[in-house]
């Protein structure tokens, strides 16, 4: 039996005086669509009722500075057409209050600022919010996110106030590690939607765990576009790696390469941050005669000497490939996900079912998830309940608390989170 996803609490006004929902898309959408659903229950039924369309990367016909995809546009609340069992709606937990859950969405849309607003506003005027300890640990989690420590500490003190009990501390996100520390392995990274300057922090951290991890993964299959700014961080990242000769695992760059040999045709009006970035990937393809014919045209519309061949280590076994399961260092038997995880299909998941063979009890480790979107939030409840009816045990550690709302927003159970083993 299908419950509605979001019911009202009992007692609660029916009208919603007082209490004004945030959008969740900004008010003035360029693109000309109506506002996305302002509520909880109509994004569910949105969710269930759209299927994702096809797309195909290709150089726009307009600006000749932006990589674009043709076909109608994807949305995070697509579903896939493959045949994939859609989200399974459960009843909400009891204990979200209606701005935890709104900020919750808001968040796993990538609208952290708005999540960030209506957290804090609820905490200071929302009687459910004031009330509810994992909306102010939500908001603990975003300010800390935004490195916003004035804002951090001052809520701490509102906080003893309030439960009479110490607050989170807060933690320094650039401190190095111990001396002798061994790398985590299995970092996931995934760029997605228009590169841009927009994925400037995301391409940092790919970088800086990439000093600490033994190997990291970088999926570029979900990118739909590029702009010259954003191809020319994505390449100097890259390029960074390959000096180093770290072994990046590059994944599914098939479609944002072809959208740059298209665009790389207009020379020197493409913009250098196409070339280099088409460089750079044919490099890590291993791709020596398709290199040398692209570096002597960048040298002709450029002026200057063709770059030379230095290919990262190995890059024949670095060619994309469906790796093993991730696991969390010192615990060989836990299922670390990491990164941004979209949609219904995110890879990461993918190796939940391979993971779960032989085992009566799951471990998942999300310490190391910045974000979950929608979709895939309902595909990981989903991937719950399969494994839970082959009669096994389901455990998630180190969920942030935004994440975590969201989680039970979408019906995965209290009971399934579980402390972080130190």
């Amino acid at each position: 039996m299908a419950f509605p996803l979001f019911p009202k609490s009992p007692g609660k006004n029916k009208a919603g005086e007082g209490r004004a929902k945030p959008e969740l898309a900004p008010r003035h959408d360029a693109r000309g669509k109506a506002a996305a659903p302002v509520s909880a229950r109509e994004l569910a039924a949105s969710v269930k009722a759209r299927a994702a369309s096809p797309t195909k990367l290709t150089p726009s016909s307009g600006d000749p500075r932006e990589v674009t995809v043709t076909g109608p546009p994807t949305s995070l609340i697509d579903l896939s057409s493959n045949g994939q069992q859609g989200i399974e709606v459960a009843e909400a937990n009891p204990g979200l209050c209606a701005v935890l859950e709104n900020a919750a969405l808001l968040y796993a849309n990538g609208q952290a600022a708005p999540a960030r607003q209506i957290l804090a506003e609820g905490v200071a005027h929302d009687s459910d919010a004031k009330a509810s300890p994992l909306a102010w640990l939500a908001l603990f989690d975003l300010l800390q996110r935004a490195n916003e420590r004035a804002a951090f500490d001052q809520l701490a003190l509102q906080y003893v106030v309030a439960f009479e009990r110490s607050a989170p501390a807060w933690e320094e996100r650039t401190q190095q590690s111990p001396a002798g520390a061994k790398a985590s392995p299995g970092g996931y990274f995934a760029l997605s939607a228009k590169l841009s300057a927009a994925n400037a922090t995301q391409i940092e951290h790919m970088l800086a765990a990439s000093q600490k991890q033994s190997k990291v993964r970088l999926d570029l299959g979900s990118l739909t576009g590029a702009d010259d700014v954003g191809a020319k961080l994505l390449a100097s990242a890259l390029a960074k790696l390959r000096k180093r000769q770290y072994p990046l695992a590059l994944q599914h760059p098939e479609k944002i390469r072809r959208a740059l040999e298209g665009a790389v045709k207009q020379g020197r009006e493409a913009g250098e941050g196409y070339w280099t970035l088409l460089l750079e990937l044919l490099q890590w393809q291993n791709d020596r005669a398709a290199f040398e014919d692209r570096a002597v045209d960048y040298a002709v519309a450029f002026e200057v000497s063709p770059p030379s061949w230095e290919p990262p280590p190995s890059a024949d076994a670095l060619a994309v490939r469906a790796d093993t399961p991730a696991t969390s260092e010192g615990r060989p038997e836990t299922l670390a996900l990491s990164g941004v995880m979209l949609g219904p299909s995110d890879p990461q998941l993918a190796k939940l079912a391979e993971f779960r063979e032989g085992r009566n009890i799951v471990p998942i480790d999300m310490s190391s998830v910045e974000r979950v979107d929608f979709v895939c939030a309902g595909a990981l409840l989903n991937a719950i309940i399969r494994t839970e009816g082959q009669r096994k045990t389901v455990q998630i550690a180190g969920a942030s608390p935004i994440i975590r709302a969201l989680l039970l927003l979408i019906g995965i159970s209290p009971r399934h989170f579980i402390k972080a083993v130190q």
